[in-house]
């Protein structure tokens, strides 16, 4: 490709919110021009618009690999640059047995633990995968904490019921027992938002039981929801333990968030999860899990911890870390296409 020309930048899913930051970096580029092809679902897109970005774009960014990723690695020509990036979401459906691989330049993962399992289950080359981490804004998550964090325990996002609230109640209800003080803090939208999730019988009954399960308890007045908004910065900055209680996870965004606001980290030991965060605030069980947090507040103290897992994730996960490491792999694809 012509070192002089800008580059046009294609970004194409359904659901952009985690390529929100990495769209705007290139935005902010003067050698980038950038466009959108929003997509209405895994595979439902408005066709002529689609034909339009493609015979525009020198670089395709798809979001997410399922039916985007299908439609571009079928349409793309030899002279354009197809890059993938995948969560975890591309493992349950059969979308990456479509892909036409050979037009794919690089596939993007999140973390160590799903690039293999994507190597493995959906038999993607060795030398198409790269590990970049998603990204959090750390400046805006360099924030100060209320008094009584140290006592607030928060769950952002606890849909669907893989992602554990029972266990942040079992941790809760444990510490509550011990100290009144305690409170937990979750964030997110109800399961009845979600419309194919509360059509599932095992999904719905789950959450019906967890609902009466803290309705009928002592401690429900300590026990917060709220609903989901973008403003994460703001609710953080009383949440002093952010939990991961999920039975599995790519990488697990609100984790990494919290870490930067100085929240303390539960991580349950979900596989992969040793190889982003640090071993030490990752446990087996419900009582690893209280012990942790009993020994934070009480011996360590979580002042003197903030500072170090907001150091931690700052310079791991940083949108000025990770938004140069996806334009060296942009440059070098391009590089390549050129020769």
């Amino acid at each position: 490709m012509d070192k002089y020309k800008k580059i046009r930048l294609l970004f194409a899913g359904h659901d952009l919110k985690f390529a929100k930051m990495i769209i705007e970096y290139f935005k902010s580029k003067k050698n980038y021009e950038v466009r959108i092809d929003l997509w209405k679902g895994h595979n439902q897109h408005n066709e002529s618009v689609s034909y339009k970005c493609i015979k525009w774009a020198d670089v395709i960014v798809c979001e997410w690999g399922l039916g985007n990723t299908v439609w571009y690695s079928n349409h793309k020509r030899k002279n354009q640059v197809l890059i993938v990036r995948m969560h975890a979401q591309e493992l349950r459906v059969n979308y990456p047995q479509k892909f036409n691989m050979k037009n794919i330049n690089k596939i993007i993962t999140v973390g160590p633990k799903i690039c293999r399992d994507f190597k493995i289950k959906c038999k993607i080359p060795n030398e198409k995968l790269t590990v970049i981490y998603n990204l959090i804004d750390g400046d805006k998550l360099n924030i100060n904490k209320t008094k009584d964090a140290g006592y607030n325990i928060g769950l952002l996002g606890y849909c669907p019921k893989m992602k554990g609230l029972d266990k942040a109640i079992d941790i809760f209800e444990k510490l509550w027992l011990k100290d009144k003080k305690y409170k937990l803090y979750i964030k997110g939208k109800h399961p009845s938002e979600y419309s194919w999730l509360w059509k599932r019988k095992d999904e719905r009954e789950y959450y019906e039981g967890v609902f009466k399960r803290i309705n009928q308890s002592k401690w429900k007045a300590s026990v917060r929801f709220e609903p989901w908004s973008s403003d994460i910065f703001n609710w953080f900055t009383k949440i002093g333990f952010i939990l991961s209680v999920s039975e599995f996870e790519s990488f697990h965004l609100a984790i990494a968030e919290g870490m930067a606001s100085g929240s303390i980290p539960i991580i349950y030991n979900w596989e992969g999860a040793e190889e982003i965060y640090p071993k030490k605030y990752i446990f087996k069980n419900t009582e690893e899990a209280c012990l942790l947090i009993d020994k934070i507040r009480k011996v360590d103290g979580l002042n003197s911890l903030q500072k170090y897992v907001g150091k931690f994730a700052r310079e791991r996960f940083d949108k000025k870390i990770i938004c140069i490491k996806w334009e060296e792999i942009i440059k070098k694809e391009c590089d390549y296409i050129g020769k």
